[in-house]
């Protein structure tokens, strides 16, 4: 399929989306910049800027305000209310499986538990092999599923400025070589990875925003 990349030349912000006016869908792979909306399209389509922005009375001044007005404008996530994100909490594996799958188009809905369909698409796709979907997602756990996600690249970022980079797991090192190497984890404020850390909602916001860029470069 030809992808294009276009930018659409409107005055944007992170509360406002690409949608396909055929179909009302929200264009996924849409990121605002200082020339308009940058949208990947697979064929010819209208295309509509629309103001999407949620509300969260927890999230002004926040240091991941604009991901996480990204990530819910996009409704890769929600708030955990109406009215607030609660951006410092974690995530499951379950619902970061279930953001990725929304992010891929799927139909998450459905199945004994809420994540069911997400989870069986995930395993479907070697994105997470099902286990402990109530655990709190680490960040090298998180990095693992974007980079399965798209194809297990080799990376090219170094691990070996991070003060603990000898902590990381061998499974998730390639992950996240390339997780780094596409700016989309950095070092925490003491220059650490720390891998194991749990992985917060403002975190996995900030890096699906980062994702999201580096894939419609």
């Amino acid at each position: 399929v030809d992808e294009t990349i276009v930018t659409v030349p409107v005055d944007v912000d992170y509360g406002m989306v690409a949608v396909d006016a055929d179909t009302g869908e929200i264009i996924s792979l849409s990121v605002p910049t200082e020339d308009g909306m940058l949208v990947q399209v697979d064929k010819t389509t209208d295309l509509l800027i629309v103001d999407n922005a949620k509300e969260f009375e927890d999230t002004d001044g926040h240091w991941a305000e604009d991901a996480i007005d990204y990530a819910s404008a996009h409704e890769l996530f929600a708030g955990t209310t109406e009215d607030t994100f609660a951006p410092d909490n974690t995530m499951t594996r379950a619902m970061l499986v279930t953001v990725l799958a929304r992010f891929d188009g799927q139909d998450t809905t459905g199945g004994n538990v809420w994540y069911e369909s997400a989870m069986a698409w995930a395993k479907e796709n070697g994105i997470s092999d099902g286990s402990n979907p109530d655990g709190s997602i680490t960040r090298e756990q998180l990095a693992t599923m974007l980079w399965r996600y798209v194809g297990s690249p080799s990376g090219d970022g170094s691990l070996s400025s991070f003060g603990d980079s000898a902590s990381v797991s061998a499974y998730a090192t390639e992950a996240l070589r390339w997780a780094v190497g596409e700016g989309l984890i950095s070092s925490t404020d003491a220059g650490l990875l720390a891998p194991q850390s749990s992985a917060t909602r403002a975190q996995v916001a900030t890096i699906l925003m980062r994702f999201v860029e580096s894939l419609t470069k």
